[in-house]
């Protein structure tokens, strides 16, 4: 697929209790080896990880397995999310927030089909809770649209609650498949 993804991990994952979020793992496996298999199985061939001073483990599982690493500033998500559309100039490029782990591959491959054909220079997916922090940028700035899920799979695990949420649904996903 002819896209690149820009994984955001660069945040100090306040409401968890300042955990690296990266490395917080949800059925024994790390968020963000969740999502790179995700946007991988999904066909995205060029991922770029964003990560800040803030999340050494999730840099310590990447050093292992990826090198296509950018260190942001991890003043904020919009201050970080900002420089790096500055920085990456492709489009369409998917950005994807690390604690989205659950957002499978079918769901990926929807959502940038959907958000292509709509024509749109900004588009974000919405889950049953709002927002999860999912936006594909065909252009750099401008009118945007929202595309609904309402797949339980599209949340962001943002909280001690998110995070058991994401471990039951997950069960359930393994047990399914």
């Amino acid at each position: 697929m002819q896209v690149t993804a820009l994984v955001m991990s660069g945040g100090r994952g306040s409401r968890l209790g300042n955990v690296d979020k990266g490395s917080l793992n949800i059925c024994g496996k790390p968020m963000i080896k969740w999502v790179l298999s995700n946007l991988t199985n999904a066909g995205i061939e060029k991922i770029i990880v964003s990560v800040s001073r803030y999340n050494h483990n999730t840099l310590k599982i990447l050093k292992e397995t990826h090198n296509d690493i950018y260190i942001s500033s991890g003043i904020n998500y919009v201050t970080d999310l900002s420089f790096a559309l500055k920085l990456i100039r492709v489009r369409p490029l998917l950005v994807m927030p690390v604690d989205t782990p659950l957002i499978i591959p079918d769901l990926i491959v929807d959502f940038i089909e959907r958000g292509i054909k709509s024509g749109k220079p900004v588009v974000n997916m919405i889950g049953k809770y709002g927002y999860v922090g999912v936006t594909l940028f065909n252009e750099s700035m401008g009118e945007w649209i929202d595309v609904n899920y309402d797949s339980p799979l599209v949340m962001d695990v943002d909280t001690p609650f998110d995070v058991n949420v994401a471990s039951q649904l997950c069960l359930k996903l393994r047990n399914f498949t």
